[in-house]
Protein backbone atom coordinates (compact mmCIF):
# COMPACT_ATOMS: atom_id res chain seq x y z
CA UNK A 1 0.00 0.00 0.00
CA UNK A 2 0.90 3.80 -0.48
CA UNK A 3 3.34 2.85 -3.32
CA UNK A 4 4.13 6.46 -3.88
CA UNK A 5 4.97 8.24 -0.88
CA UNK A 6 6.07 12.48 -0.53
CA UNK A 7 9.78 11.76 0.91
CA UNK A 8 11.41 15.24 -0.18
CA UNK A 9 9.78 18.71 -0.42
CA UNK A 10 11.18 21.66 -3.41
CA UNK A 11 9.59 24.49 -1.07
CA UNK A 12 10.10 27.60 -3.36
CA UNK A 13 9.01 31.18 -1.34
CA UNK A 14 10.02 34.76 -1.85
CA UNK A 15 12.10 36.33 0.95
CA UNK A 16 8.84 38.13 2.04
CA UNK A 17 6.66 34.61 1.67
CA UNK A 18 9.49 33.19 3.79
CA UNK A 19 9.30 36.12 6.86
CA UNK A 20 5.55 35.48 6.82
CA UNK A 21 5.83 31.63 7.32
CA UNK A 22 8.33 32.17 9.46
CA UNK A 23 6.58 34.70 11.47
CA UNK A 24 3.60 32.16 12.28
CA UNK A 25 6.28 29.93 13.60
CA UNK A 26 9.63 27.96 12.32
CA UNK A 27 7.68 25.85 9.34
CA UNK A 28 9.93 22.58 9.46
CA UNK A 29 9.76 22.26 13.39
CA UNK A 30 5.87 22.37 13.30
CA UNK A 31 5.42 20.07 10.17
CA UNK A 32 7.57 17.46 11.95
CA UNK A 33 5.74 17.86 15.22
CA UNK A 34 2.02 17.71 13.13
CA UNK A 35 3.89 14.23 11.57
CA UNK A 36 4.62 13.02 14.67
CA UNK A 37 1.29 13.89 16.43
CA UNK A 38 -0.25 11.54 14.58
CA UNK A 39 2.42 8.74 14.81
CA UNK A 40 2.90 9.24 11.06
CA UNK A 41 5.80 6.62 10.19
CA UNK A 42 8.17 9.49 7.88
CA UNK A 43 7.87 13.42 7.92
CA UNK A 44 9.05 14.78 4.41
CA UNK A 45 12.34 16.56 4.24
CA UNK A 46 12.16 20.03 3.01
CA UNK A 47 14.58 22.05 1.11
CA UNK A 48 13.62 26.03 0.64
CA UNK A 49 14.54 27.92 -2.17
CA UNK A 50 14.21 31.86 -2.85
CA UNK A 51 14.51 31.95 -6.24
CA UNK A 52 12.52 30.10 -9.06
CA UNK A 53 15.96 30.09 -11.40
CA UNK A 54 17.59 27.94 -8.35
CA UNK A 55 14.26 25.68 -7.62
CA UNK A 56 14.92 24.75 -11.75
CA UNK A 57 18.38 23.89 -11.25
CA UNK A 58 17.95 21.79 -8.18
CA UNK A 59 14.80 20.07 -9.76
CA UNK A 60 16.43 19.53 -12.85
CA UNK A 61 19.91 18.30 -11.10
CA UNK A 62 18.48 15.90 -8.06
CA UNK A 63 15.53 14.68 -9.37
CA UNK A 64 15.07 13.68 -5.82
CA UNK A 65 11.79 15.61 -5.05
CA UNK A 66 8.59 13.96 -5.17
CA UNK A 67 6.48 17.79 -4.61
CA UNK A 68 7.29 20.91 -5.48
CA UNK A 69 5.08 24.05 -3.57
CA UNK A 70 5.67 27.18 -4.51
CA UNK A 71 4.45 30.66 -3.15
CA UNK A 72 2.34 33.11 -5.90
CA UNK A 73 5.43 35.75 -5.89
CA UNK A 74 9.09 34.77 -6.79
CA UNK A 75 11.62 38.28 -7.09
CA UNK A 76 13.36 36.91 -10.19
CA UNK A 77 10.85 34.74 -11.96
CA UNK A 78 6.90 35.38 -13.19
CA UNK A 79 5.38 32.00 -11.50
CA UNK A 80 3.33 31.39 -14.99
CA UNK A 81 7.28 31.62 -16.51
CA UNK A 82 8.16 28.94 -14.00
CA UNK A 83 5.94 26.73 -14.46
CA UNK A 84 5.65 26.42 -17.96
CA UNK A 85 9.48 26.03 -17.41
CA UNK A 86 9.41 23.39 -14.91
CA UNK A 87 6.88 21.23 -17.86
CA UNK A 88 9.73 21.98 -20.56
CA UNK A 89 12.39 20.83 -18.63
CA UNK A 90 10.01 17.08 -17.97
CA UNK A 91 9.51 17.66 -13.94
CA UNK A 92 6.81 15.10 -13.37
CA UNK A 93 6.69 16.02 -9.41
CA UNK A 94 3.19 17.20 -8.36
CA UNK A 95 3.55 21.25 -8.38
CA UNK A 96 1.57 22.55 -5.46
CA UNK A 97 0.45 26.54 -5.73
CA UNK A 98 0.20 27.86 -1.94
CA UNK A 99 -1.37 31.24 -1.96
CA UNK A 100 -2.40 33.93 -0.04
CA UNK A 101 -6.07 35.78 -0.85
CA UNK A 102 -5.31 37.96 -3.99
CA UNK A 103 -6.76 38.78 -6.78
CA UNK A 104 -4.36 37.78 -8.92
CA UNK A 105 -5.23 34.13 -8.47
CA UNK A 106 -8.45 34.09 -10.53
CA UNK A 107 -6.23 35.40 -13.14
CA UNK A 108 -3.73 33.31 -13.20
CA UNK A 109 -6.33 30.57 -13.17
CA UNK A 110 -7.49 31.38 -16.73
CA UNK A 111 -3.89 30.88 -17.95
CA UNK A 112 -3.12 28.06 -19.62
CA UNK A 113 0.12 27.73 -17.30
CA UNK A 114 -2.49 26.96 -14.38
CA UNK A 115 -2.94 23.09 -15.44
CA UNK A 116 0.48 22.12 -14.30
CA UNK A 117 -0.66 23.35 -10.98
CA UNK A 118 -1.99 19.77 -9.12
CA UNK A 119 -3.72 21.85 -6.89
CA UNK A 120 -3.98 24.99 -5.44
CA UNK A 121 -4.26 25.83 -1.73
CA UNK A 122 -4.75 28.92 0.43
CA UNK A 123 -2.54 29.83 3.29
CA UNK A 124 -4.61 30.94 6.48
CA UNK A 125 -1.89 30.31 9.18
CA UNK A 126 -2.89 27.04 9.91
CA UNK A 127 0.32 24.32 10.18
CA UNK A 128 -1.75 21.54 8.84
CA UNK A 129 -2.15 23.04 5.47
CA UNK A 130 0.76 21.38 4.46
CA UNK A 131 0.32 17.90 5.96
CA UNK A 132 -2.59 18.15 3.94
CA UNK A 133 -0.79 18.91 1.31
CA UNK A 134 0.93 15.85 1.48
CA UNK A 135 -1.59 13.34 2.16
CA UNK A 136 -3.88 15.07 -0.70
CA UNK A 137 -1.21 13.84 -2.94
CA UNK A 138 -0.61 10.60 -1.70
CA UNK A 139 -4.24 9.88 -1.54
CA UNK A 140 -4.54 10.79 -5.57
CA UNK A 141 -1.30 8.89 -6.41
CA UNK A 142 -1.97 5.97 -4.41
CA UNK A 143 -6.35 5.64 -4.68
CA UNK A 144 -6.41 3.48 -7.41
CA UNK A 145 -3.73 1.10 -7.15
CA UNK A 146 -4.97 0.42 -3.10
CA UNK A 147 -8.46 0.58 -3.52
CA UNK A 148 -7.77 -2.50 -6.94
CA UNK A 149 -5.11 -4.03 -3.74
CA UNK A 150 -7.56 -4.18 -0.77
CA UNK A 151 -10.60 -2.60 -1.51
CA UNK A 152 -9.35 1.02 0.55
CA UNK A 153 -12.65 2.94 1.35
CA UNK A 154 -12.60 6.49 -0.04
CA UNK A 155 -14.64 9.61 1.28
CA UNK A 156 -15.64 12.03 -1.49
CA UNK A 157 -15.31 16.26 -1.52
CA UNK A 158 -17.08 18.37 -3.00
CA UNK A 159 -15.95 21.77 -2.66
CA UNK A 160 -14.89 24.59 -5.79
CA UNK A 161 -13.93 27.80 -3.46
CA UNK A 162 -10.03 26.90 -2.47
CA UNK A 163 -10.17 29.74 0.62
CA UNK A 164 -13.39 26.33 1.74
CA UNK A 165 -11.62 23.43 1.07
CA UNK A 166 -8.15 24.98 2.27
CA UNK A 167 -10.16 25.32 5.48
CA UNK A 168 -12.19 21.98 5.70
CA UNK A 169 -9.54 19.67 4.32
CA UNK A 170 -7.10 19.99 7.16
CA UNK A 171 -10.06 19.22 9.75
CA UNK A 172 -10.91 15.81 7.77
CA UNK A 173 -7.21 14.92 7.52
CA UNK A 174 -6.71 15.75 11.21
CA UNK A 175 -10.27 14.15 12.47
CA UNK A 176 -9.04 10.80 10.28
CA UNK A 177 -6.11 10.17 11.63
CA UNK A 178 -7.22 10.00 14.95
CA UNK A 179 -10.10 7.67 14.44
CA UNK A 180 -7.39 5.37 12.27
CA UNK A 181 -5.02 5.43 15.48
CA UNK A 182 -8.33 4.52 17.70
CA UNK A 183 -8.68 1.64 15.22
CA UNK A 184 -5.46 0.23 16.05
CA UNK A 185 -5.86 -1.77 18.47
CA UNK A 186 -2.68 -1.81 21.61
CA UNK A 187 -0.18 -4.74 21.64
CA UNK A 188 -0.02 -4.77 17.43
CA UNK A 189 3.61 -4.92 16.23
CA UNK A 190 5.03 -1.51 14.68
CA UNK A 191 4.75 -3.02 10.99
CA UNK A 192 0.89 -3.83 11.25
CA UNK A 193 0.26 -0.61 12.80
CA UNK A 194 1.57 1.34 9.77
CA UNK A 195 0.21 -1.03 7.38
CA UNK A 196 -3.32 -0.39 8.95
CA UNK A 197 -2.45 3.54 9.11
CA UNK A 198 -2.02 3.60 5.17
CA UNK A 199 -4.98 1.66 4.46
CA UNK A 200 -7.12 4.29 6.12
CA UNK A 201 -9.99 5.74 4.07
CA UNK A 202 -8.83 8.07 1.18
CA UNK A 203 -9.97 11.17 0.83
CA UNK A 204 -11.00 12.85 -2.74
CA UNK A 205 -11.36 16.57 -3.56
CA UNK A 206 -13.66 17.10 -6.27
CA UNK A 207 -14.67 20.67 -7.63
CA UNK A 208 -17.10 20.22 -10.04
CA UNK A 209 -20.41 17.46 -10.43
CA UNK A 210 -18.51 16.45 -13.64
CA UNK A 211 -15.33 15.23 -11.33
CA UNK A 212 -17.13 14.12 -8.26
CA UNK A 213 -19.78 11.48 -10.26
CA UNK A 214 -16.68 10.15 -12.00
CA UNK A 215 -15.07 9.36 -7.93
CA UNK A 216 -18.17 7.92 -7.00
CA UNK A 217 -19.18 5.89 -10.31
CA UNK A 218 -15.52 4.29 -10.06
CA UNK A 219 -14.68 3.24 -6.45
CA UNK A 220 -19.11 3.31 -5.58
CA UNK A 221 -19.11 0.01 -3.42
CA UNK A 222 -15.95 1.62 -1.12
CA UNK A 223 -17.25 4.79 -0.78
CA UNK A 224 -17.80 5.73 2.75
CA UNK A 225 -19.69 9.11 2.35
CA UNK A 226 -19.79 12.35 0.25
CA UNK A 227 -19.51 15.64 1.66
CA UNK A 228 -20.99 18.36 -0.42
CA UNK A 229 -21.28 21.66 -1.17
CA UNK A 230 -24.79 23.01 -2.69
CA UNK A 231 -23.30 25.45 -5.28
CA UNK A 232 -20.35 24.32 -7.97
CA UNK A 233 -19.98 24.26 -11.59
CA UNK A 234 -22.32 21.26 -13.28
CA UNK A 235 -21.57 21.26 -17.15
CA UNK A 236 -19.52 24.15 -17.51
CA UNK A 237 -21.49 26.65 -15.45
CA UNK A 238 -22.16 27.40 -11.77
CA UNK A 239 -25.17 25.88 -10.77
CA UNK A 240 -26.69 26.64 -7.36
CA UNK A 241 -28.28 23.17 -6.56
CA UNK A 242 -25.36 21.28 -8.14
CA UNK A 243 -25.43 19.68 -4.62
CA UNK A 244 -28.80 18.85 -3.97
CA UNK A 245 -28.75 16.88 -8.09
CA UNK A 246 -25.65 15.42 -6.84
CA UNK A 247 -26.86 13.62 -4.00
CA UNK A 248 -30.12 12.88 -5.60
CA UNK A 249 -28.24 10.73 -8.04
CA UNK A 250 -26.00 9.12 -5.22
CA UNK A 251 -28.70 8.31 -3.17
CA UNK A 252 -30.53 6.68 -6.40
CA UNK A 253 -27.52 4.03 -6.32
CA UNK A 254 -26.76 3.57 -2.61
CA UNK A 255 -29.66 5.08 -0.66
CA UNK A 256 -27.90 4.20 2.45
CA UNK A 257 -24.71 6.11 2.13
CA UNK A 258 -24.65 9.27 4.11
CA UNK A 259 -24.33 12.35 1.90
Amino acid sequence: LMQHRVMEILLVSSPYDSFVLAEDGKLHEMILGEFLEHNLSHAPGITRVASAREALALARDQRRFNLIISTMHLDDMPLPDFARKLRDQDIESPFVLLTYDNRELSDLLKRPESSIFHRVFNWQGDFRIFLTIVKHVEDSMNVEADNAAVGVQVIILVEDSIRFYSSYLPMFYSELMKQSQRLIAEGRDISEKIYRMRARPKILLATDYEQAWEYFDRYRKDVLGVISDIRFPREGRLDPEAGLALARAVRAERPDLPV
